[in-house]
């Protein structure tokens, strides 16, 4: 886990020492070592954060003596040790213990093609300068972040945009189809740029090649999701590969040279990590859990039963009121963009936490909701299938009843009528979304971008449809992403076990069906819990989360500074956002109006990036 930065083109001595400077930006992404390649028209940087192999042999820009082949990677390549004795056998020679060196042999070796065979999450630049080729990589599901700008001056790449800022200021402008994109449908980089202009993000599951010569970049998809579920699996077939690869896919991410420990919420997923985990786990696994303080426990309690079961040691990491503001101004310099979930804050506080306790890995259970289908559409669309079913001997008044009962038991009874409302009138939903969503904040003649039919494939299965949705372009990205700044803003490296492309892949041949067996949401992960040591956790009914107070604190005694925030005359949000209509959203905050919270937080993000990186307001 490090940070990169990369500059093909024509450099003097002044270019060399303004990419040094634009290197050192990202030292929080790799406070541990630094490394620069230097050779004509080729400027290569590395900030390294040491997980595997400690000494100098894992230093990095990474040159392989024999063929001059040169690599920069950011990220963890799980079944190095699987790859390196396959390399091995066909004759190549290491030096030391590092998966940044099997994956640059594996690269010599197999090109490209190499990609398939890499379990794990990356972006890396390769340059073959014997074939003045230069490829750059990005993992399947876009958990290691990867940009670029292209024109005059050359091509330029590094795994934060304001290190690209640094040299060549003139991005320094907002993208505006971007952000409203953004702020319509909480979409992230969904047409490939970055929230600035000219700067663009190499998408998930793609490589591209770089022609010095020409300057042109071609790319390629080199991994998809399965085509469709296999409707043939039985329950007890599934119980049991769920819990041969799940088992697997976490025993892979314990492999480091540093301690592990897990970010735990005594939700289904955390626990499952944990369960997982603790029979492989070298050293004992610290757990760490957000709370707000006596009056906000947060998830504490549930925190504390799957600890107390796998006998780990529990952290609750405090996320006070008073320092959020002050916060959130340092979490949108990450990030490099707005965000929509206020838990960038509690997590802010426990990477810093984990990090002062000597725990620079942490497992993490992201990625399950919008694979296994733990939010309530997809209960909602499941129902609704159920419906909808022609045959009526399939539908009974005992599993209609059996499944609004688990949809109440489960979410919150608003958000799940909110969810069907929205399912059963979609014009109803146009309607909301003009004068109740964040349409209705909008000056007139501001259009929000509409999503794209392209999100939905051709498929039967309305459930399915979403989940690819949500996991590839709607919701799971940019969870990933503000993951990825904020563990990296500490020198954190995250790792997420439901995002091993084999489960991935297993998750979504599984058949909706089997996602909802016996009514039960994420039935095979709570299956799994059940049986290995965790029997109240799986059975747990309600789905919360990371909850946060957000909406109490935009409504509290901060609202006067949020108000001079979101409504200084001088802001650059008023260049899209009606202050008039802003106004009324805080007004309708302070009375709990359903979704007001989830607006506003948007344009305080929004309005503190703006501040800090656009106009460079920067909070140390």
């Amino acid at each position: 886990m490090c940070g990169i930065l990369g500059w093909f083109g024509r450099h003097g001595p002044e270019d060399a020492r303004r990419f040094g400077s634009a290197l050192d930006i990202l030292s929080h992404r790799g406070p541990d070592d630094r490394g620069v390649f230097a050779a004509p028209g080729v400027l290569l940087g590395h900030r390294r954060l040491a997980i595997l192999d400690l000494s100098p042999a894992g230093h990095q820009p990474m040159v392989e003596p024999a063929t001059g082949a040169v690599i920069v990677f950011n990220g963890e390549i799980y079944n190095h040790i699987e790859l390196r004795t396959d390399l091995e056998g066909i004759g190549h020679l290491f030096f030391g213990q590092s998966d940044t060196e099997v994956l640059l042999h594996a690269l010599i070796e197999w090109g490209e093609q190499a990609l398939s065979r890499l379990n794990g999450m990356w972006a890396f630049a390769f340059w073959q300068p014997t074939k003045q080729r230069l490829l750059l990589a990005r993992d399947r599901f876009g958990v290691k972040p990867l940009y670029y700008r292209n024109g005059q001056g050359g091509l330029a790449f590094a795994s934060e945009p304001k290190a690209l800022l640094a040299l060549f200021p003139g991005h320094r402008a907002v993208s505006e189809h971007t952000l409203l994109d953004f702020l319509g449908n909480n979409l992230l980089y969904a047409h490939g740029e970055s929230f600035y202009q000219g700067i663009h993000v190499l998408p998930p599951a793609h490589y591209a090649l770089y022609d010095p010569d020409t300057g042109k970049l071609h790319f390629s998809r080199y991994w998809d999701y399965p085509e469709s579920a296999d409707e043939a699996l039985s329950a007890d077939e599934a119980a049991v590969q769920f819990d041969e690869l799940f088992t697997d896919a976490v025993r892979l991410r314990l492999r480091s040279d540093v301690p592990v420990g897990i970010t735990l919420s005594g939700g289904l997923d955390s626990t499952g990590v944990l369960a997982a985990a603790t029979p492989y786990a070298a050293r004992q696994l610290t757990c760490f859990t957000s709370i707000y303080g006596k009056d906000e426990p947060g998830e504490l309690s549930w925190a504390k039963l799957a600890s107390n079961a796998m006998h780990a040691p529990l952290i609750p990491v405090t996320a006070p009121q008073d320092d959020w503001l002050h916060t959130l101004r340092k979490v949108v310099w990450h990030m490099d963009g707005p965000g929509y979930s206020p838990a960038v804050y509690p997590l802010w506080h426990l990477m810093q936490r984990a990090r002062a306790e000597g725990v620079p890995v942490l497992l993490d259970g992201q990625g399950a909701d919008e694979a296994l289908a733990g939010y309530p559409q997809y209960a909602v669309l499941e129902l609704l299938g159920y419906l909808s079913c022609q045959s009526r001997q399939r539908r009974s008044p005992t599993g209609i009843w059996s499944r609004m009962r688990a949809l109440r038991r489960t979410f919150s009874l608003r958000w799940a009528l909110a969810w069907l409302a929205r399912e059963l009138s979609p014009g109803l939903w146009r309607w909301h979304r003009r004068h109740v969503g964040f349409e209705s904040l909008m000056h007139k003649g501001v259009k929000l971008p509409q999503l794209a039919n392209h999100l939905e494939r051709k498929n039967d299965d309305p459930v399915r449809q979403r989940l690819l949705a949500d996991h590839s372009l709607i919701i799971l990205p940019g969870l990933l992403h503000y993951g990825d700044a904020v563990s990296m803003a500490h020198g954190v490296e995250v790792r997420n076990p439901f995002m091993d492309y084999r489960l991935v892949e297993w998750m979504f041949r599984l058949p909706t069906k089997l996602k909802f067996n016996q009514n039960e949401t994420k039935w095979v992960l709570r299956e799994y819990l059940r049986a290995h040591g965790q029997p109240l956790i799986g059975n747990r009914p309600d789905k919360k989360g990371y909850p946060t107070p957000v909406a109490k604190w935009l409504a509290s005694e901060q609202g006067l500074e949020i108000e001079n925030l979101l409504l200084s005359r001088n802001s650059l949000l008023h260049q899209w956002c009606d202050p008039k209509k802003i106004n009324y959203l805080i007004e309708q905050n302070r009375q709990g109006a359903i979704a007001a919270e989830h607006h506003l937080y948007k344009l305080v993000s929004t309005q503190l990036w703006l501040n800090e990186c656009i106009e460079g307001r920067h909070t140390s």
